[in-house]
């Protein structure tokens, strides 16, 4: 009896030592990155847009994670990705459409904390259409890449001033 009492308390030991274990270990890889410690690169040709990566390589294999600020006024044109990703907008008023016909007014206005999906594969363009900033969380799985839906046309444009 008092041998099982001692096994019991044995067993109990060691599921609190592994879990606490498994906790030191889960805790090693939390990640924090507040906002002022992004590092903001221009998009190349992107009219003032900006991008910085959070966490992962978008080219790489992985999960990443990036933001990318569109200045007033200024979107992208049809395009698509080769894999799935998921936008979260976290400031202002992003504009998407999709299809491969770029029509600004034709954008829904999703407003900060709303979410959008992007199959890989599907036209899509976006943006600041309106008089403000819009800065936008895109999650995804590397390696991915972009390709214009429209050969030879513009990837951003001012819709305007």
């Amino acid at each position: 009896m008092r041998f099982k009492g001692v096994a019991r308390l044995f067993g109990i030991l060691l599921c609190i030592s592994a879990a606490s274990a498994q906790s030191q270990s889960v805790a090693a890889d939390f990640q924090v990155v507040q906002t002022q410690e992004l590092t903001w690169m221009p998009v190349p040709d992107g009219l003032g847009a900006e991008f910085a990566v959070v966490r992962g390589n978008p080219a790489e294999a992985g999960t990443y994670v990036i933001r990318v600020r569109f200045p007033a006024g200024v979107m992208d044109t049809p395009h698509f990705h080769s894999r799935d990703r998921h936008v979260t907008v976290i400031e202002g008023s992003w504009f998407a459409g999709v299809g491969t016909t770029f029509d600004p007014e034709a954008a829904q206005e999703i407003t900060a904390g709303g979410y959008m999906f992007h199959p890989a594969g599907a036209a899509h363009w976006d943006g600041a259409r309106g008089d403000r900033d819009a800065v936008v969380q895109i999650i995804g799985n590397g390696p991915v890449s972009t390709e214009q839906s429209n050969a030879g046309e513009t990837m951003w444009v001012r819709v305007h001033d």
